[in-house]
């Protein structure tokens, strides 16, 4: 029910308003001492209607009703002794709704109360209309405007103030946009449709270009006049990230086809492996062709670096770290990059005399190192007298506990990065070149590979001036004597030792495998070390084999036809007949199903490796 305050000096008139109004049932009603009392902040928003007498025009009475009508939004019914006069016009600024004269009937105090109430509850609904499409447009989280046909800007919400940050206010909506005819062209759609949409890119208005989503439509508040509401979605961070999405899905193709390529190429490898170690055994030691032999093994461990890359694009990154001289990874990559670049950069390389030890994934120092260089290759193509230098030193730290860091640092002498893109540039997709000339992945991959490998990247850049990028990786301590078994295993003369080729003598094994070349190399080499060999390229024909003759040893490749290595493995193991399995692939060992220390061979491998890794099994 509708609550109503009266203040009326007389208590005795005042409280005949109250009876009469409700028994009639129109409203709870109140007797007020004070009008102040009205606008206390609890009681305010309970009142519909003040009735109110203004005694003989008291001033202050009328200051107080117009003070609750404009702070309060509460509407009025005057009681006052004659008529108004001119000396009160200032009441109108409490827009009353009526004027009881004293004296009145009853009849006319209740057809005048259930006339302002009525006018008071349908002034409140509408105002709060009013509210709630202010609201609207007022808190919208998308910048809206209110604009002439001319585009000049009426109303605008905080959504548009704060998405474009300008140095002077933005005054006319056509000062956004990039191409003239915009607005016109907007007009015209306008015209026919009434509302229009369309993504339009901005000026930079203080945060670059944006892609805006635009909506336009047309409203009327006064009658022969037509203003134009715009809403702008910005879509320019969406944008980004679709295409992120879009390269990102390139990357995942391209890494499953080169996936493949690489684990044809690595069985090739394997094949050139075996045939070369077979070549080895049979020339003397005095041979010119033992040189030659020598050579094929060094391009075939180089290209099996590229095809480790290979696999690794698009994928988990693999970490195999072992214990290298540094000086080692960089005079390769020297060579390599001294046929990339061209004749007119100098490319210079920097290295102490003493070994820099580091426990690190070499072909992961490698990809850094060839990838800041290639970065810097297009730094300085305007530059004159182009430099590129590599410099490898050791760095300890100040403060105590003084610990070293080996310091790879790539220095050119190009066009630098300008300070608000440095926070930037190892952020994924993110280019300061050419749309056609750069995918911004390089520096994103030299960082995530440098904290892969325990150390971390730092960059210091002047424009014009070049730019260092340096490589700070914890060094180790190794003396010559301390070598892993793995280098142990490189620098012996034979293909193997007495003690492993002895253990496969008289042993028979089975091997499984899709190219028919590493069959024949794996063969010629276990047959060469006095092992019976049957060979085959589908698990079907190993089932076969199995079933008429026991094994020592089979060697199955893990990606077979019709069937994983690993579920062969299983199948065969029931019936007891082979004692062991050596896993072998040419995909990285995170790409497939392999329970942990299962023994698995890499593709490519040499002669020595797998018959050390079959001895070690039997």
């Amino acid at each position: 029910m509708p609550r109503i305050a009266v203040w009326e000096p007389d208590p005795i008139i005042a409280l005949d308003i109250a009876r009469s109004i409700e028994r009639e049932k129109l409203a709870d009603v109140e007797v007020i001492s004070a009008l102040d009392e009205v606008l206390h902040e609890q009681r305010n928003s309970h009142h519909e209607l003040l009735i109110v007498d203004i005694g003989d025009e008291q001033q202050s009475v009328i200051d107080a009703t117009i003070r609750i009508h404009r702070d309060a939004g509460i509407y009025c019914l005057v009681i006052s002794d004659h008529t108004l006069s001119s000396s009160l016009a200032k009441l109108r600024e409490a827009e009353p709704l009526g004027i009881l004269v004293k004296p009145f009937s009853a009849r006319e105090l209740i057809a005048n109360v259930e006339a302002a109430l009525y006018r008071a509850s349908m002034e409140k609904r509408l105002r709060d209309s009013e509210q709630r499409y202010r609201n609207l447009f007022a808190y919208s989280l998308s910048a809206r405007c209110v604009v002439d046909s001319e585009g000049t800007i009426l109303e605008l919400n905080r959504a548009f103030e704060s998405s474009f940050l300008v140095s002077e206010k933005i005054t006319n909506i056509r000062s956004m946009f990039l191409e003239e005819g915009t607005w016109a062209k907007i007009l015209a759609n306008l015209q026919h449709t009434h509302v229009f949409q369309e993504e339009i890119r901005t000026r930079d208005l203080g945060r670059g270009q944006r892609d805006l989503v635009c909506s336009f439509s047309f409203f009327q508040e006064e009658p022969g006049r037509a203003d134009i509401l715009c809403e702008f979605i910005d879509i320019t961070e969406s944008k980004r990230l679709r295409e992120e999405l879009f390269q990102s899905q390139k990357l995942e193709a391209i890494g499953r086809l080169s996936s493949g390529v690489a684990h044809d190429l690595n069985n090739f490898l394997t094949s050139i492996l075996g045939f070369v170690e077979m070549m080895k055994m049979d020339l003397p030691p005095d041979s010119a062709v033992l040189e030659d032999a020598h050579g094929i093994e060094r391009v075939v461990q180089k290209t099996s670096m590229l095809t480790k890359q290979l696999l690794g694009l698009s994928r988990p990154k693999s970490y195999t770290p072992t214990m290298i001289d540094l000086r080692e990874i960089l005079n390769d990559v020297y060579k390599m990059l001294k046929k990339l670049l061209p004749e007119r950069i100098s490319l210079s390389l920097r290295v102490p005399e003493e070994p820099v030890f580091a426990r690190v994934d070499a072909n992961h120092i490698g990809q850094i190192v060839l990838n800041l260089v290639l970065n810097a290759k297009d730094a300085i193509e305007k530059t004159e007298n182009p430099r590129i230098c590599i410099r490898l030193d050791i760095q300890e730290d100040a403060a105590p506990p003084h610990r070293q860091y080996a310091l790879i640092e790539v220095k050119d002498n190009g066009i630098g990065i300008d300070a608000k893109d440095i926070t930037k540039i190892f952020n994924p997709f993110f280019t300061t070149k050419e749309a056609d000339k750069g995918t911004g992945l390089g520096l994103s991959i030299v960082k995530s590979l440098t904290e892969l490998n325990g150390g971390h990247i730092t960059v210091n850049s002047e424009p014009g001036r070049g730019t260092v990028f340096s490589i700070w990786l914890p060094r180790q301590q190794k003396s010559a004597s301390q070598l892993d078994a793995e280098e142990q295993k490189i620098s012996m003369p034979t293909l193997v030792g007495a003690a492993w080729s002895n253990k496969l003598e008289h042993k028979r094994v089975l091997i499984v495998d899709d190219d028919a070349s590493v069959l024949e190399s794996c063969t010629r080499v276990l047959e060469r070390v006095g092992a019976s060999v049957e060979a085959c390229t589908n698990a079907g024909e190993a089932f076969l084999l199995a079933e008429r003759m026991e094994f020592d040893l089979m060697i199955t490749d893990v990606v077979l036809p019709s069937m994983y290595g690993t579920e062969l493995w299983k199948r065969v193991q029931r019936d007891g007949r082979i004692a062991a399995c050596l896993f072998m692939t040419g995909y990285e060992s995170h790409e497939l199903d392999i329970p942990a220390g299962v023994p698995l061979l890499h593709k490519p491998f040499d002669a020595r490796t797998l018959v050390e890794a079959c001895a070690r099994l039997l």
